[in-house]
């Protein structure tokens, strides 16, 4: 290896570790090399359908209005020791949601790029490109379906002719394969999952670097500071949303922790809610949510004994109830010991 290729090598990687975020480049620990996650953000208003078509039914899942990024392409590179000199740098591509072929004609791209710049570092040339014209050069345009054939399910990776993915987009004439190209699509399940995690951490991502007032004491923070009600999207900063819900549930108020915009219905989620207040208090909210859920199913008694109170199941057509917990036996009309065929004092007052 030369000089000058070495120090173009060492420059370039770190220029990328200084252009993108962390989770978006890693540098590989012992080649020289590593891996670079192109997120691409969908246009507004974008529609996106996965459809799995088998022998059996045809399974169709619409992302209308709920997506605003998709997983990322993924690019895996390795510098020869001639580059950027003499040779390229070896790679593979891949992506959970583009179907080999449409990920061959990216690399085939990738060579382009590079004998165009043939002598010069190339890597930001190649992830600007898989950033900003990938929809474009692949045609994509809303409504976009991703179709999945029914062996995904089963067998993971396959060659051509047995494509996982595919695409009513892409007209299934004869292609050429490229293994640097990897499909790793395991399930139709776990596509819907990937998409729906990728972008909702996207979406906290962007909200966390974003700044926002606060309606309740109207101070300007970051949204890693803040919380936001999904439904209204209404944001307040999670010191006074602490204060705001801890005295909401030592009232007892569980079910009016509502978003503090006056007239406003949307409600905290317990995950929100867990969030901010202390273990402690969170347990009681939590009890009291689970005891006014509970308290409205017609076919729920509690223990009578007070040092239990543990809920219990009513059978129908039978008084008896029995505490899993202390496996108290009670009637559930007088709630005293269970006295079996005995006149029940309840429905003995009832009748007299």
């Amino acid at each position: 290896m030369s000089r000058e290729d070495r120090e173009a090598q060492e420059d370039e990687l770190l220029a990328l570790a200084n252009i993108f975020p962390k989770d978006e480049f890693r540098r590989a620990e012992s080649l020289k090399g590593g891996e670079i996650q192109v997120c691409l953000e969908l246009p507004s208003n974008f529609e996106i359908s996965i459809k799995s078509n088998t022998a059996e039914n045809i399974f169709i899942e619409n992302f209308k209005d709920t997506l605003s990024y998709l997983p990322p392409v993924v690019l895996n590179f390795e510098f020869p020791s001639d580059y950027p000199s003499t040779s390229p740098p070896n790679f593979t591509l891949s992506c959970k949601w583009l179907i080999p072929k449409q990920l061959v004609r990216l690399c085939q791209h990738l060579d382009e790029l590079w004998k165009e710049n043939a002598g010069c570092v190339v890597l930001f040339a190649w992830t600007h490109f898989l950033k900003k014209e990938t929809f474009k050069y692949l045609s994509i345009q809303s409504p976009y379906e991703i179709e999945v054939c029914p062996n995904v399910s089963q067998n993971g990776i396959h060659p051509p002719g047995e494509t996982d993915l595919c695409s009513n987009a892409e007209s299934q004439e004869d292609w050429v394969y490229d293994k640097r190209v990897i499909q790793d699509v395991v399930s139709v399940s776990a596509l819907i999952n990937c998409i729906l995690e990728f972008n909702e951490s996207q979406q906290k991502k962007c909200f966390d670097s974003k700044l926002y007032m606060c309606n309740i004491c109207f101070s300007e923070k970051l949204g890693s500071e803040c919380t936001n009600f999904k439904l209204c999207n209404h944001v307040y900063c999670n010191i006074c949303l602490k204060d705001y819900f801890e005295i909401k549930i030592k009232d007892g108020q569980v079910h009016s922790l509502n978003c503090p915009e006056p007239e406003c219905s949307s409600t905290a989620t317990p995950a929100q809610v867990k969030e901010l207040v202390e273990e402690e208090l969170f347990s009681r909210y939590d009890r009291l949510l689970l005891q006014s859920s509970l308290d409205l199913m017609p076919d729920v008694v509690y223990c009578p004994r007070t040092c239990c109170r543990t809920p219990v199941m009513q059978e129908l057509d039978n008084t008896m109830g029995i505490c899993s917990c202390c496996h108290y036996a009670f009637c559930t009309l007088c709630k005293l010991a269970y006295h079996g065929i005995s006149p029940c004092r309840v429905t003995t007052d009832a009748e007299g």
